[in-house]
């Protein structure tokens, strides 16, 4: 029997195969393209994060509003920071527990609605406060769409600590200028403006221009 014998190709000579430095080159072009991507990826989603930051602000804004309808034209009452109460013997309600039924809240949940969470807060304010946003609690309890008078006292002290010199003035804030709510921190970084985004008592939200003491 005729044996019929067939010339081998080695695995370089095989057509559609990659030379180690085809795929070398291959790897390095991949590298630069994801180096020049992420970047606009990232900027991508901080925006993403900060449009969707207003966009909850502005319906924890009508909350507000929808509140005060039901109750004599009256904000809200609560804590700045409810893990660290004003008066821990008279612990004033959480701000996602009050405005809770007026978002989608169940009332047999502990729990705060989603809308609560901003989400760029990695900084577990949603999880040990409630909210990613603070209260404003300068308007607890007083009439919505009214200007407001806050007293502040500026103090310069001495390192022995003796007040040397001290200033009071009062800011009137009119309802365009007054925050409801703001995110407890510089979520959304804008150097060297303050990072934070804020609903104010007209209801637009926008960037806050100064922070809550």
């Amino acid at each position: 029997m005729t044996r019929i014998h067939f010339p081998l190709r080695s695995r370089a000579a095989r057509p559609g195969a990659f030379t180690l430095i085809e795929l070398l080159v291959t790897l390095a072009v991949v590298g630069i393209l994801a180096a020049l991507l992420l970047p606009a990826i990232a900027r991508a989603k901080r925006q993403a994060n900060n449009i969707t930051c207003i966009n909850q602000l502005k319906q924890l804004g009508v909350a507000t509003r929808l509140f005060a309808e039901d109750n004599n034209s009256r904000l809200p009452v609560a804590e700045a920071l409810p893990s660290n109460p004003d008066n821990p013997q008279e612990p004033k309600p959480r701000i996602c527990d009050v405005l809770g039924p007026y978002v989608g809240k169940a009332a047999t949940t502990n729990h705060s609605a989603p809308v609560f969470k901003c989400p760029s807060d990695q900084a577990w304010f949603f999880e040990a406060e409630g909210s990613s946003y603070q209260w404003n609690t300068s308007l607890n309890g007083k009439a919505i769409d009214f200007s407001h008078i806050a007293g502040t006292v500026t103090s310069t002290l001495s390192s022995n600590g003796i007040i040397v010199w001290q200033t009071n003035f009062t800011l009137v804030q009119a309802p365009e200028s007054a925050p409801l709510l703001l995110d407890y921190d510089d979520f959304h970084p804008r150097p060297p403006k303050s990072g934070k985004n804020a609903v104010y008592m007209d209801g637009h939200a926008t960037a806050s221009g100064f922070p809550l003491p």
